[in-house]
């Protein structure tokens, strides 16, 4: 049996009970987990493997799939999940996580990013273009974490140095500008 602390960014619905759960844990980085019967309305484990959950799980290697066989909710980010817009931004960061990570490829840094963006998300009140500013930097740090940080360190210099005033223009053209980012990244894989 394998034990590992990881964030649910993705869930699909398997035959009529079960779930495919897909985790980035701290000790084995991407993964996914069969959950059997867990859409039954008795499942034990359900309220403890929601989606953006932070949960101690536990799982045995099976013929084909990990199987989940125990889990613990640590933290579900209530606050988080009332807040429309907030929600778009988890479904963002999780959407980076799950298309550009490997399966298997542990990086506590990923792991330790992504939790704490969930965190920040879940504690702060954030205005909209506050929320923008925050994705940006987020993605900037994650694309870091990839190691495609770029070599140009103006932005940085400048944030270190003074207080700098972007437009939500500005910031969507920077959202526009990290997407080309990410997608080359994988483009011949």
């Amino acid at each position: 049996m394998r034990a590992s602390t990881g964030l649910i960014i993705k869930r699909q619905n398997k035959g009529e009970h079960d779930q495919f759960l897909t985790l980035y844990t701290k000790k084995y980085g991407k993964i996914e987990l069969v959950a059997r019967g867990i859409r039954r309305s008795d499942a034990k484990l359900a309220g403890h493997t929601g989606l953006f959950y932070l949960s101690e799980v536990a799982f045995v290697l099976g013929v084909r799939h990990k199987v989940l066989t125990s889990a613990r909710e640590i933290e579900h980010f209530s606050t988080l999940k009332k807040d429309t817009e907030k929600m778009q931004a988890a479904r963002h960061v999780a959407r980076l996580i799950d298309v550009f990570t490997l399966f298997e490829e542990k990086d506590e840094d990923i792991f330790h990013l992504v939790v704490g963006a969930f965190d920040y998300l879940n504690r702060k009140e954030l205005k909209p273009l506050e929320l923008k500013f925050f994705l940006r930097y987020f993605e900037f740090k994650f694309l870091s974490a990839l190691g495609y940080e770029p070599e140009d360190k103006t932005i940085v210099r400048t944030f270190d140095s003074q207080r700098v005033v972007l437009s939500e223009g500005d910031l969507d053209k920077m959202a526009d500008a990290f997407e080309r980012h990410f997608a080359n990244i994988y483009s011949k894989v």
